[in-house]
Order: C-alpha cells, then structure tokens, then sequence
C-alpha cells in the first residue's frame, strides 16, 4: 500500500489512537498489499475506535461502569417488552400453563427483570439525591432536565398511543405486535396500511426514546461527581445488574428450547411477532439484544470492581 493511502487510513483513527499507535499503524499497512478487503476492514475498525472514543471520553471507570450499566439496562427494556408482548395474548401463553418448565423459565425471566430493576434503582436514588441538592443549593437544574427526559419520552409515546386508540374508537392500540399474522383482524380494527403507518410511528417513538433517554442521562453520569459516593454503592449494583442479567439471559433460552420442544407449531406462526415476523424471529432478536446487554453488564461490572484498585 502506498503512503499517501496508509496516512489517509490512519487519520481516520481518533487522535489519542493515532498519537499511540499511529505511526506503528501506518508503517504496517505500507508494507501490506492494498485490496477492497483490507481497506474495508480498516475503515470498519476506525469506526469502532471512534464510538469507542465516545464512549469512553473523559470518563473514568466508576463514570464508564455506570454508563454501560445503563446502556445494558436500556437495551434489557427494549428487548424485554418485545419478548414479552411476542407472548402475551397468543397460544404461546396457554402452553406455558401446561408445562411446569415452561413457566419455571418465564418466571426466571420475570425474577431477574425485578433484580435488574432493584440494581438500577440502587444506583439511581443516591445519584438523584446528590442531583436535586445540588440543584437546590447551586442552583444548577441542567441535570435535573437531563433526567426528566426519559420519563418525557415515555410520556410522550404513551400519550401518542392514547391518542391513535381514541381516534380507531378504542377498537386498536398501535403496537408494532398488532399489525398482522396468521389471524383474521377484527372487522372494527383500521384498514392494514393504517395499521402498518400508526404502528412504524410508535416503534420509531420507542427507538428514539431510548437512544434520547441515553443520551441524557450518560451527560448526566458525566456531569456529576460520582467520587462523594462510597465504592459498594456502585460495585454492588453493577455485580446485581450482571447477574440478573444473566439470569434473564438463561430464562429466555431455556424458554425458547422448551418452546420449540413442546409447541414448534405455535412457535413459528406470525401471531406475536414485531411487525408480523414469527414468534421465533421475534423471540431470536429478543435474545441477541438480551445476550449483548448481559456482555455488556458483566463489562460494566468488571470496570466497577477494578476501580477499586486503580
């Protein structure tokens, strides 16, 4: 590869990364031969150091810990309520009645969503006292708008969810779960392109409320002087949040082995899946999303426990 090439690559790298291994870099790909596939896969590896470097800036590892608890609890929600109304009202449900294990799994999941909320408030209530005094006594109220914002999120596409119901006549909520499938819609229920329309916009309200919610509350983390708090106040919740996590994470599986055991039927028709997939397709997303955000817990964890000896 020729060196004009090899420093245009380069740059793409953050600057702390360059200033570190920059050069080294360099001299590397100059004397690697140029193809598509290695220019793609240095740009793709850029990328990620530049998220990474988001991240990560100016954070250190109680700040950082405390941020990937909350993008792993964030993305626990989402996957959670997609598993969860992949469920609810379809025959899926019944079949859990029928068979112990079954349920045994369901509950796992149920427990371990209660432990990850019992963790998150853990963390959160001494954050949000520490917040609201320096608010009163500074007069500083920029962190208590930041964290308003998810509660207004959720608000806002509650209040849109209401509102689309009223003006069907209370016959259909527009959730991208009641779209369509294997099943005959009922006669007062919109017309399927209304339906398809209504349902995107409250998955997109969904999407957007979380990344906002993240968002916000990382600058929250970022802007508070996390050393006033004892260490077990954060180590203890990240290890709980992981476990629990963990916890969820067998659940889900498990539920999903005994499923295709005892009801492969149910489980491949389109009767509760996002946006009219199948409940199998519905129930692998929820257990991707669920496996990453426990890979993330147990990172989050792990750089709790380590500042400790930093």
């Amino acid at each position: 590869m020729n060196a004009r090439r090899a420093r245009q690559l380069v740059s793409l790298y953050p600057s702390e990364w360059r200033a570190r291994y920059g050069e080294e870099f360099q001299n590397f790909l100059e004397a690697y031969p140029s193809n598509v596939r290695t220019i793609l896969n240095v740009i793709g590896c850029a990328i990620y150091e530049r998220v990474l470097s988001i991240v990560s800036l100016k954070m250190d590892q109680r700040e950082h810990s405390l941020t990937l608890m909350l993008y792993a609890y964030l993305s626990t929600i989402a996957a959670g309520v997609n598993f969860y109304w992949t469920v609810a009202d379809t025959p899926l449900a019944a079949v859990m009645q029928s068979r112990p294990w079954l349920l045994i799994s369901w509950n796992l999941v149920r427990g371990g969503s209660l432990l990850a909320a019992v963790a998150v408030l853990l963390v959160s209530l001494p954050l949000l006292v520490t917040i609201l005094r320096t608010a009163l006594s500074k007069k500083r109220w920029n962190n208590v708008y930041r964290l308003a914002v998810p509660p207004c999120a959720a608000l806002v596409m509650l209040a849109w969810m209401v509102a689309a119901a009223m003006a069907n006549g209370d016959h259909w909520v527009p959730t991208p779960w009641d779209v369509t499938g294997d099943w005959a819609a009922p006669g007062n229920w919109p017309p399927l392109a209304t339906r398809w329309a209504l349902s995107f916009v409250t998955f997109i309200l969904m999407i957007a409320g979380l990344v906002v919610s993240a968002i916000s509350v990382r600058q929250v983390i970022r802007r508070c002087d996390l050393t006033k708090h004892r260490r077990l106040w954060f180590t203890l919740p990240s290890v709980l949040l992981a476990a629990s996590l963990v916890i969820i994470a067998f659940g889900v599986l498990s539920w999903g082995w005994l499923v295709q055991r005892y009801a492969a039927a149910d489980f491949h028709l389109r009767n509760g899946g996002l946006f009219s997939s199948t409940n199998f397709s519905a129930w692998a997303l929820s257990s991707l999303v669920f496996l990453a955000a426990t890979v993330v817990a147990v990172q989050a964890s792990r750089k709790a426990l380590a500042s400790g000896t930093a």
